[in-house]
Order: C-alpha cells, then structure tokens, then sequence
C-alpha cells in the first residue's frame, strides 16, 4: 500500500500546481502571421519583422473591446506584396496566413525561395533533433558512471 503513496502524492501535486498556473493576460492577444508561398518577409505599420513566421503580441487599448492590429504587409522576392489587418479579442491566440496574390507575376522566383526556406527549417530541425540526441546520450546513467569512475569515452559513443 505504501508504494502507491508517493506516487499518488505526486499526481495530486501536480494536478494542484496546474491549477495554479497563470492565465494568459486577458488584455493582450496574440497572432501569428504565416504565408503562403512561405518565406515572404513581414512589415508591421512599414517596419520589418522578419520572415514569416512571425508571432506578434498586441495590448488591447483603455476603453476598447477588441484589439485592432497594425496592418502587416508581407513581401515575397517577387515583389509581390499583400496585406492584412484584424481585429482579436482579448485573450485570443489566432494565426493568419497572408496569401500571395494570384496575378503577381513571377511565381516560380516565390515558389523557388519557398523550397530553399521549407528546406533550410527541415536541415535545422534535424540539426537540433541529432544534438538533443546526444545530449540525451551524454545525460544517460551509463555514460555518467563511465565519466565519474574517470574512464576515457569516445566522443562519439559518451
């Protein structure tokens, strides 16, 4: 009976720190931009941003009931270039996606772009998925007892 009650003290633990957690603020929102071909550099009220995506948090105004974003614009290599505005409600969490208009010329140049940016994130993701592998690795109880009985580990196995 005893080797349940940690365990069961731990969940109801757990469980009560959840409920304590804090509430995203009721006065702000958040949006997220993304694009479509992807890689298209973002402008809010005429300032850059980045490339999206790009998440943004807006503070709703004394007085108001929603938030009025900013507009943003979103410019591909093209030249092509759209924009976008909303209004959130406090505590909102959105995501909009700005599509390239349809008769801009020189899709393929986007299209082009959009492959090398979707290629660029995937390299990075398998980067930081091959470097939390052998942090983990490092981490691992045997290689931890190899390190503190002072035994020499190759680099690539510890």
């Amino acid at each position: 009976m005893n080797r349940w009650k940690l365990p069961l003290s731990l969940s109801a633990l757990a469980l009560l720190l959840a409920g304590c957690a804090t509430p995203a603020p009721k006065d702000t929102a958040t949006l997220t931009y993304e694009t479509k071909p992807e890689g298209a550099s973002l402008f809010e009220a005429g300032q850059p941003i980045g490339m999206a995506p790009q998440t943004r948090s807006y503070k709703l105004e004394a007085g108001a009931s929603t938030i009025k974003t900013p507009e943003v614009t979103a410019v591909w290599p093209s030249g092509a270039k759209t924009g976008f505005y909303t209004f959130l409600k406090p505590g909102a969490d959105d995501v909009a996606t700005l599509e390239r208009p349809a008769k801009a010329p020189d899709l393929q140049k986007d299209l082009d772009h959009a492959t090398k940016v979707v290629a660029a994130k995937e390299a990075e993701q398998r980067r930081l998925k091959e470097e939390a592998k052998r942090e983990q690795t490092r981490n691992s109880a045997r290689c931890q007892q190899q390190q503190q009985k002072g035994q020499q580990v190759a680099i690539s196995d510890c």
